[in-house]
């Protein structure tokens, strides 16, 4: 009966090892996969809140300079990247001075030029998007900072920083739309940035006549 009772006892034991030998490894898995699915979730959630770090001008040089062999079409796509960051650039700068300011001439100037940026914007992705070229989403912390050290002023000195700094990116986008138009091969992207040019003169002879004013 000792013997019986022996054996029934360390076949209840054997048994109870052998079952938490399968358990243990089958629970560490389920708890690797739930990690998983919850890492997964926060990336999907930290994309659609807009915390992804996005693509940068840099970034998206480097990626055409991987896509394109040709010099010359390198040379284009830097010009188009450089001219989508500047988008980016004139389109936070805007919002940010419209919300801003007090001047309701400059408010009433930077919700157009807003609503010509943000078009403009638009209409430069679906064409890059067509062409497989890539152009940066987001602003590099140091175009950010550029921005806040002019939205970090207040009344009239945040007035004229704020034209001051729309004059300047206006001249130097007008420049780089006409380089980039006279040696576009491609006859889309040709068009698209020499239409663009005429509203681009048109806001920056409105931001220097509000610059004039501000000196008086």
């Amino acid at each position: 009966m000792r013997f019986v009772a022996y054996y029934f006892h360390y076949s209840r034991s054997t048994k109870t090892i052998h079952m938490r030998k399968i358990l243990l490894p089958l629970a560490f898995a389920c708890l690797a996969a739930v990690a998983c699915n919850n890492q997964a979730s926060r990336n999907a959630q930290d994309t659609l809140s807009g915390e992804d770090t996005g693509m940068t001008k840099d970034m998206a040089q480097d990626v055409n300079k991987e896509t394109f062999e040709n010099d010359s079409v390198r040379g284009a796509t830097n010009n188009i990247s450089k001219a989508a960051e500047d988008g980016l650039y004139e389109v936070k700068l805007l919002s940010d001075g419209q919300a801003k300011t007090t001047n309701a001439a400059i408010k009433k100037m930077a919700a157009h030029m807003l609503k010509a940026h943000e078009k403009l914007n638009k209409e430069l992705a679906e064409l890059t998007a067509k062409k497989g070229i890539t152009i940066p989403t987001v602003l590099e912390d140091s175009k950010i900072r550029d921005i806040q050290q002019i939205t970090d002023k207040t009344g009239t000195d945040f007035d004229k920083a704020f034209v001051d700094e729309l004059v300047d990116k206006h001249e130097k986008a007008i420049n780089l739309f006409e380089n980039t138009a006279n040696d576009a091969t491609d006859p889309d992207i040709k068009q698209l940035f020499t239409k663009a040019i005429p509203e681009l003169k048109e806001h920056l002879t409105m931001a220097k006549k509000e610059q004039e004013k501000l000196k008086k």
